[in-house]
């Protein structure tokens, strides 16, 4: 390949789904047994083929010609209208879709690789589409039996889309401020009044109509997100007459550009007409119910960014060459071959791999949660909300980091649009605003997940997270759990820290340093994912091993065998040199400078 085209790594992909999380097992459960491991190998290869041949070829382009408005509708990019028939037409807008209206059925740890491989390849595309996937599976959750034929079906097979319409313009992220209002007729629908901001694909030319699922009070409802109930606003109304829906305008983002991100008003003419979802003043609690996968996707899309981002600067490593090589001399060396370039990219690789370990283990803890043994449930799903906001946070943050390094690594070129890596950087920055800002993901990690159910979630973590102690390893795997359990104390003893400094100095200092406990956490459980991975692969590469011939020989010849060599030297890598991190967090958090709280700023 070269630095510019972007080809999904399906051997990655197999072994994680495959190999380390045995997705296969998942058929023994009664929703999945029409499936097996052979089907989810061909929907790896099935998705990253879509992705690239589809979605990829359009992404420069999305970012270049951006969406406009003509004639008060949204036009976008050319390319994406046939790509977004395609998307539905294929099936991978449902693809964790129940399939009694049309979806695929697949577990989530099969949903996931889609979603990685799509947003991987153009995240201006994707990230409306995953829209869709959000609001029509909160209909078929809460919809009547009437909303959910009206809307799924059509919903799940993209000749409708949908929108999540929460922000308004003087309330940011606090929604239980919203005053978009819902007034109930006698003929059983509500007139909506009100305008809404940030809405991703709140327009345009791609579906034949667009749901909105929006967020209004009803006349004397209780103030603050008590008070807030769910609607369903289609752009068409079912006799075919437009709503009273207008865009003001879409914004001129940093990133994203293929996706028109809209400013909009419904009601200016007393006629926009909306459906309630279910019941009143419980709209807040149905979103929740949504909260952990919207919020694991945007995790993925700093996954996605970052894996796209390794290929695009190994391939340009691997083609560039520049000054004298340290290893043969005398001769024009690629920049592979330098120390600090290698270091660079092991580290890009070893932070990504170490992403999708925990996210796609998250997706896992969903379907265990879901679909596993009843008795084991209610773990499964408190691992899972402990985790989200750390997927959410953690990944959009260090894919966005990984980004930067691939920039570094092509040097001024980076810096050009003639490679993808400044447009990668730039698509991935709102991962760590939107759905929450990652500030607000840790003040939810330390607020509302550790103290839940009497911190039961912590304690099934700290179950989990004994892992390794049933297990003999060799020396070189068990050096570096050794090293990494030193790490995973130093984690309970940095959350009793913060506790015991909550107890003692107040609500606002044990806040402070939220993002730091987060992040501490991220790299714990990346590493204890990539050490899991670690036992795999060691396993197999003692099976590969040659003694008859040298290593290095070995590895060239064998590709099976490198893979798994590699995958050791990227969790050692971690283990030694990223995981240090965690050592600068744990000193701020026990140090807990309140400066910061003291300063007239």
């Amino acid at each position: 390949m070269n630095s510019t085209e972007y080809i999904v790594d399906r051997r990655e992909l197999h072994f994680v789904i495959i190999e380390s999380l045995k997705a296969g097992e998942l058929c023994k459960f009664h929703e999945f047994m029409e499936f097996d491991e052979e089907m989810f190998r061909m929907i790896i290869n099935e998705a990253s083929t879509f992705s690239e041949q589809v979605l990829a070829p359009i992404n420069k382009n999305g970012d270049r010609q951006g969406c406009r408005i003509e004639n008060g509708s949204v036009l976008t990019p050319d390319g994406f209208s046939n790509a977004w028939e395609k998307l539905g037409k294929g099936g991978w807008l449902s693809m964790n879709s129940p399939s009694k209206f049309g979806g695929q059925g697949l577990p989530e740890v099969i949903a996931i690789l889609g979603k990685e491989t799509q947003l991987a390849a153009n995240q201006g595309f994707t990230v409306g589409a995953s829209l869709t996937s959000g609001a029509s599976n909160l209909i078929y959750t809460f919809g009547s039996k009437e909303q959910k034929s009206i809307y799924c079906e059509k919903m799940y097979s993209g000749k409708w889309s949908g929108t999540m319409c929460l922000t308004e313009p003087h309330a940011g992220s606090a929604v239980g401020d919203a005053i978009t209002c819902a007034t109930k007729q006698n003929e059983g629908h509500y007139l909506i009044k009100g305008t809404k901001q940030f809405i991703t694909n709140g327009d345009h030319d791609m579906a034949e109509n667009i749901i909105h699922l929006l967020l209004a009070r009803t006349p004397d409802s209780p103030e603050g997100t008590k008070g807030i109930s769910l609607f369903i606003v289609p752009k068409i109304r079912q006799d075919g007459s437009a709503n009273d829906i207008k865009v003001l305008s879409i914004e001129n983002k940093m990133g994203i550009k293929g996706s028109p991100t809209c400013l909009l008003s419904f009601g200016e003419s007393n006629d926009c007409h909306g459906y309630l979802l279910e019941d009143e003043n419980i709209g807040m609690s149905q979103m929740f119910s949504l909260m952990n996968e919207a919020r694991l996707l945007v995790g993925l899309q700093g996954l996605a960014g970052a894996s796209a981002a390794l290929q695009n600067a190994w391939a340009y490593a691997n083609e560039r060459t520049q000054g004298p090589s340290s290893i043969h001399l005398g001769e024009k060396a690629k920049i592979i071959e330098f120390p600090d370039v290698r270091r660079m990219l092991m580290q890009m690789k070893s932070i990504t791999e170490g992403l999708r370990a925990l996210m796609y283990t998250t997706a896992w803890y969903a379907d265990m949660a879901t679909h596993g043994p009843e008795e084991n449930r209610e773990k499964y799903q408190d691992l899972l909300d402990l985790q989200i906001p750390i997927c959410k946070s953690f990944g959009t943050d260090q894919g966005f980091l990984v980004a930067n390094l691939g920039i570094q690594v092509l040097g001024g070129a980076g810096f050009t649009q003639n490679f993808p890596l400044e447009q990668n950087a730039r698509d991935q920055k709102i991962g760590s605003i939107y759905e929450g800002t990652n500030g607000i993901q840790a003040l939810d990690l330390i607020g509302r997940k550790f103290n839940s159910k009497n911190g039961q979630l912590l304690k099934f973590l700290e179950e989990e997270l004994n892992w390794f102690d049933k297990n003999i390893y060799d020396d070189e795997i068990k050096r570096w759990i050794t090293e990494w359990e030193s790490y995973r104390n130093i984690m309970f003893e940095s959350i009793a820290s913060l506790k015991n400094i909550g107890e003692i100095k107040g609500k606002n200092a044990y806040s402070l340093y939220a993002v730091n406990m987060l992040d501490l956490m991220g790299d714990v459980l990346c590493c204890f994912n990539l050490l899991k991975q670690a036992t795999i692969a060691k396993n197999k590469w003692n099976e590969f091993q040659d003694k008859e011939v040298p290593r290095e020989i070995f590895l060239k010849e064998n590709e099976e065998a490198r893979f798994y060599w590699n995958k050791l030297r990227t969790t050692e890598f971690y283990v030694w040199s990223v995981l240090p991190r965690a050592l600068s967090n744990a000193k701020t958090i026990k140090n807990c400078n309140l400066s910061p709280l003291k300063a007239h700023l």
